[in-house]
């Protein structure tokens, strides 16, 4: 599993949530697999080829699910999903905290209620590891709706879909949530 302990600087290390990072460390691993291991070579370089076509077919589908809303603003509860956002040009208003370690302060909360009054941030996102309280907070007395993220895929049962259907179901909540009808 992953952990939050290496939150200690502004980087995103949620590299995963991009596909073609996805598609890069399984072209990697085949290739380190295939020199370690050269009579099953061919396997590994097949077998990353066509995960590469089924990342290809979910990311068009993503796209096509995402079109309708990425120019709407929204906030995330921590700062995870920067490569998501570029890979699917969404336009993230920011989030209410860098680590899910440190809670905000007042002045942070209030910081965060004038920005999604003054973005009109649709959305607000919770994540199912952490106490849903702090986004309520945050939302309260704005017109923003809350929804949630699953970054480390912790409600999807392990399997060879999981990957497919943790970026599949952030799709879905991201459209859910800044669909303008609920």
């Amino acid at each position: 599993k992953h952990g939050h302990d290496e939150h200690g600087d502004e980087r995103d290390h949620h590299i995963w949530l991009d596909p073609k990072n996805a598609r890069a460390m399984a072209h990697e691993i085949s290739e380190v697999l295939g020199a370690t291991d050269p009579d099953n070579a061919a396997r590994y370089e097949a077998n990353a080829r066509a995960l590469g076509e089924r990342l290809d077919s979910l990311t068009a589908k993503i796209r096509q699910t995402l079109e309708p809303v990425h120019e709407r603003p929204f906030i995330v509860f921590h700062d995870a999903y920067q490569h998501f956002e570029r890979s699917f040009d969404l336009k993230t208003a920011g989030s209410i905290t860098v680590s899910p370690e440190m809670v905000p302060g007042a002045e942070r909360v209030s910081g965060i209620q004038r920005k999604i009054k003054e973005l009109g941030a649709t959305c607000v996102f919770s994540e199912p590891q952490f106490a849903p309280r702090l986004v309520q907070v945050v939302t309260q007395g704005t017109a923003a709706k809350s929804g949630v993220l699953d970054p480390l895929g912790t409600e999807i049962p392990n399997g060879p879909d999981l990957y497919f259907t943790l970026l599949h179901n952030m799709a879905e909540s991201i459209q859910t949530c800044l669909s303008p009808k609920r």
